[in-house]
């Protein structure tokens, strides 16, 4: 009997991708995700961060979006959770903010060891993003890639994708921010020998310059536009999106 609830343990742990915080050190928070406990692992996880002992602890927010994410994906249990997802990207994005302010402290971070589990998020956020982006709802696009931008802050394509956003909701102070931010560097990674996106952010990338180039195509910056679509083909000389794209320019 013994042997076959380890056995149980194991299937429940090894079976269920982002299983757990890796570095984290909230045993109670981990038992109840792994047991698939995800609405109790919810409650505890934003106790936590209410709780005077660990509200500066980034890692109940990190449990709290993934056990959102759980939520969300069982049909019994997002009946009663209607912004599941929109939460747990937020609570994504709350994870990096307070972790970054550990670094700044010189205290021990999450992010580094957790790329893979941000990358998800963001892969969300992006999809979020996209979805509203297509029935040419711009401000809630721009939302959703603002939380995808904090999620990563480091993440050029989902600043890029961002910016366009921006610019179809009128916003050109945001759009020009962002786009010569994102631009910037992506230069600065094509002089270091190009770019590879992840599973997690390939649509922004792709998207971003298309959708970017496009826009300036639209403001009549021909010249801008070209050197866009140029850049994106440096960065991902196979892309063969790019290569569409740089030479209906130039046909």
């Amino acid at each position: 009997m013994k042997l076959s609830i380890l056995t149980i343990g194991l299937a429940l742990f090894t079976g269920s991708a982002f299983a757990q915080v890796a570095g984290g050190s909230m045993t109670k928070l981990f038992d109840l995700y792994v047991m698939g406990d995800y609405e109790k692992c919810y409650d505890k996880a934003i106790k936590a961060t209410e709780d005077d002992d660990t509200k500066y602890e980034s890692e109940p927010y990190l449990y709290a979006a993934l056990s959102l994410k759980k939520i969300s994906e069982d049909p019994e249990l997002r009946q009663y959770y209607e912004d599941a997802t929109k939460d747990a990207i937020k609570l994504a994005a709350k994870f990096t903010k307070r972790d970054i302010r550990k670094g700044e402290k010189d205290e021990e971070t999450l992010f580094e060891e957790n790329r893979e589990t941000i990358g998800m998020f963001k892969r969300m956020a992006i999809n979020e993003a996209k979805s509203f982006y297509v029935q040419q709802d711009w401000r809630k696009a721009s939302y959703y890639l603002k939380y995808g931008l904090r999620i990563d802050p480091s993440d050029p394509a989902v600043e890029l994708f961002k910016a366009v956003a921006d610019y179809k909701s009128r916003n050109r102070y945001n759009g020009d921010k962002h786009s010569e931010s994102a631009i910037k560097k992506f230069k600065e990674l094509a002089k270091e020998g190009g770019y590879e996106p992840t599973e997690y952010n390939v649509t922004a990338f792709e998207d971003g310059f298309i959708e970017y180039v496009e826009y300036l195509k639209e403001e009549d910056e021909l010249e801008k536009a070209r050197e866009a679509a140029s850049l994106a083909r440096k960065l991902a000389p196979d892309n063969s999106k790019f290569e569409r794209l740089e030479s209906n320019l130039n046909g």
